[in-house]
């Protein structure tokens, strides 16, 4: 950290030799909004348990400056990431920086929830109402007439919608504890926005909650403008869209204690949950799967029909011989009930992507499964389908060998009446070779333990 104690900027920005001072552009609110919160953070004597969660865009530059510790989230997680940190760091103070297009546009979800959920961290929003980083796109919260490099007219509201304000958005939700709009306008809304920054980050150290504080921030690059002109624009053009003001400040410590309190996070303790969840699969010492070179699979149903399931126990057979293999699903724009497919590679060389374009296997348990994925397997490849469900296909021409089992009936009589998709496991086991002895004795195969009797009768079917 630097010496001087009421900052953490880098001496090596202080003293660069470039006739580039810093990445931000000229009059960008950027450099002044982490001023002051490192100010704040040095004041309350936090920089050094402080971490800043950077987004995708300008923000994300902001390790380049400040000597705390920085993660750079995926674009529109900060605020989920943020959740993360500071439940695995209670102790650390937690400070998120967003644009306007990463958190209210893809990370809008992430946000909302962080929010409603009264999470102890402080969310800097900076909205400069464009896509800055990329060219200056029209942003969820461009104004009505604003020119972007997507909307040379102007935002038009009954074709681009209203601008949305997320300051009012989340003042309608319980969680947060401080939310306010301030602005890089005039000198008396900088210093306005200092102290409120101030104000957010105070709000984490006494444990009030969620605080939230939308900067309304100069881009004059995107904007096409010096960069008093910018600000000026602030003063008076954005914040006619954009009110400034406290929208709320209240304290959530009593709120947050209520809630069920969940347990601390740690090392060991996130290690053994992840244990619990998904015990590793333990290779057999013998392959339970005789395939050789690159196998794939296509399952393809309705959702209901276990398809997801099917395609899990293939991948973990794949595994427990020793094989390297990914699971792909693939739902339609219905709800349960509509097409469900999933595609399965198996290989015994690292596999590259988990894309199937030609199935060497299709596992069909309804006929449009059937009749969409026919026609795209090997010639060499083989179709298990349940009969009765797709019906007689011996007159559909097919390059592919196909085999019709009972899959429904026989997972009937086995007392598995769900299981028609284990039913055609078994078949599928049958028609590579497999030898199910070895299955029942091998530790990782725990997903088929309540359908033996559907894989066995399935297996005998073929």
């Amino acid at each position: 950290m630097h010496s001087n104690p009421k900052t953490t900027f880098l001496a090596t920005y202080r003293k660069a030799q470039t006739p580039q001072q810093t990445h931000f552009c000229p009059g960008c609110g950027h450099g002044n909004i982490l001023k002051f919160a490192d100010e704040a953070l040095c004041e309350f004597g936090v920089a050094d348990r402080a971490i800043w969660v950077s987004p995708v865009g300008c923000g994300g530059l902001t390790d380049s400056y400040m000597s705390v510790s920085h993660i750079l989230a995926a674009h529109g997680r900060a605020s989920a990431v943020a959740t993360a940190v500071k439940r695995l760091h209670r102790q650390a103070i937690v400070v998120a920086s967003q644009g306007d297009g990463d958190l209210a546009s893809i990370g809008l979800l992430e946000a909302i929830h962080a929010a409603n959920r009264g999470e102890n961290i402080t969310v800097l929003f900076i909205n400069n109402a464009n896509f800055a980083m990329t060219g200056g796109q029209l942003a969820p919260t461009s104004w009505i007439g604003q020119q972007t490099a997507t909307s040379p007219n102007g935002r038009v509201l009954h074709e681009h919608g209203a601008p949305l304000k997320i300051c009012e958005i989340l003042n309608q939700i319980e969680g947060p504890a401080f939310i306010a709009r301030c602005a890089i306008g005039t000198c008396k809304q900088i210093i306005e926005t200092k102290n409120i920054i101030r104000k957010a980050i105070r709000n984490q150290i006494d444990g009030h909650g969620y605080s939230f504080v939308e900067i309304l921030s100069p881009c004059p690059s995107n904007w096409h403008c010096s960069p008093g002109a910018a600000r000026q624009r602030i003063a008076d053009t954005m914040v006619k869209t954009y009110p400034l003001g406290i929208f709320r400040d209240e304290s959530r410590r009593a709120w947050i204690e209520a809630r069920h309190c969940p347990e601390p996070y740690t090392p060991a303790g996130t290690a053994e949950a992840f244990a619990r969840l998904a015990q590793p699969i333990k290779p057999s010492s013998e392959r339970l799967l005789p395939i050789s070179g690159d196998v794939s699979i296509c399952c393809s149903g309705f959702g209901g029909q276990g398809i997801m399931t099917l395609g899990r126990a293939l991948s973990q057979i794949a595994l427990a011989s020793g094989y390297e293999t990914t699971w792909m699903p693939s739902y339609g724009p219905e709800m349960r009930g509509g097409a469900a497919n999933c595609f399965v590679r198996i290989s015994q060389d690292p596999i590259a992507a988990p894309i199937v374009d030609v199935p060497d296997y299709l596992i069909a348990m309804n006929a449009p499964a059937f009749e969409k994925f026919s026609s795209k397997v090997s010639k060499n490849g083989a179709i298990l389908f349940d009969i009765d469900r797709v019906g007689d296909v011996a007159s559909r021409s097919t390059a592919a060998k196909k085999y019709g089992i009972c899959a429904t009936q026989i997972a009937t009589q086995a007392g598995e009446p769900k299981s028609a998709n284990f039913a055609l496991l078994g078949a599928f086991l049958k028609c590579v070779g497999a030898d199910l002895s070895g299955f029942r004795a091998n530790e990782s195969m725990k997903l088929l333990a309540n359908h033996w009797n559907a894989i066995e009768a399935g297996f005998g079917a073929l």
